[in-house]
């Protein structure tokens, strides 16, 4: 939806469709289509003598919405991190109440699973900072609960710097809530295992996107979103992932992004038995994936991370 705008109500996370009046700044064009990623770029435009601009609101965010708390200094008070934390624990039990469900033949409620998104979600937009930074921690009991709600809150932070509309963004958070729901048919001496998995092993916990895809599908409500971030989360752009061998160009933008939020949170996460790696570490690891990632949307993943963390 294309909406006219003064130039004062302008924020990051817009889409820029046009620039109309005449402009002091000739750096910036009327007709380059843009999305805002950058405050600096706010403020250029607010100088540049606009008379309005026009939004595109099912490209970026609207009036009214800003993702300037994800960009700002993060509330590391005890009371911001409690609030953050009771979030994440919250959702975690949700998460496991409803692969009890599953694990027992019940359906997975979409509807159910909405609230716990949106959740998350005012989680990750007002601290992303404390959020990321609390899904870290992970006990060897709740890991798979705790990686879930992370990479919903990953797949939102994420959704919402690309510039992506709400209602998308919202069946991110979902998606990524439900991509390792088929994990409830792996047996837990496989799932809990600390050492290397044998070639059986890995060809049974290779099939949990498959699983998670028939269990997401007892629900006839299921959004198709939730269904291919479910079942393609393991793909790689190269064709040598799981379960299928897609490639990238046979992989939607949310597949490709889950896989990026997905592998981050993992190889980022302090747990019982693994060293967890920075921000840095992880991102430079995962650019040097040739093959594995969609790397232009990796490098934007990586922009995204620097500007939501603290810098040191």
């Amino acid at each position: 939806m294309l909406k006219r705008i003064s130039t004062q109500q302008l924020a990051v996370g817009m889409f820029i469709e046009a620039v109309e009046g005449t402009l002091s700044n000739q750096k910036i064009s009327q007709k380059h289509r843009f999305l805002l990623q950058r405050e600096e770029a706010v403020q250029q435009l607010k100088r540049s003598g606009a008379e309005s601009i026009v939004i595109n609101t099912a490209k970026g965010t609207d009036v009214g919405f800003s993702m300037h708390a994800a960009l700002s200094k993060p509330d590391t008070s005890p009371v911001a991190v409690a609030a953050v934390t009771q979030s994440v624990r919250s959702a975690a039990d949700a998460i496991a109440e409803t692969f009890s469900i599953a694990e027992n033949g019940g359906p997975v409620s979409f509807e159910g699973m909405t609230e716990a998104a949106d959740k998350i979600a005012d989680a990750v937009q007002n601290n992303p900072a404390v959020f990321i930074g609390v899904t870290r921690l992970k006990s060897k009991d709740e890991t798979t609960f705790v990686h879930s709600v992370s990479v919903s809150g990953l797949m939102v932070l994420f959704g919402n710097y690309l510039g992506l509309n709400r209602e998308t963004v919202k069946l991110l958070g979902v998606s990524g809530l439900l991509h390792d729901i088929g994990k409830v048919e792996i047996p837990s001496s496989i799932l809990n295992k600390t050492e290397s998995l044998d070639a059986r092993e890995r060809e049974i916990i290779n099939m949990h996107p498959v699983f998670g895809r028939d269990i997401l599908s007892r629900d006839e409500e299921m959004p198709e979103m939730v269904l291919d971030v479910c079942f393609n989360h393991h793909e790689r752009v190269d064709g040598g992932g799981y379960p299928s061998g897609r490639v990238g160009s046979e992989l939607s933008l949310y597949a490709r992004l889950a896989a990026i939020c997905d592998v981050y949170d993992a190889v980022t996460s302090v747990r019982p038995y693994k060293k967890p790696w920075t921000a840095n570490e992880a991102l430079t690891w995962m650019l040097r994936r040739e093959g594995h990632f969609d790397m232009q949307l990796l490098k934007k993943f990586a922009l995204c991370i620097s500007a939501s963390l603290p810098r040191a």
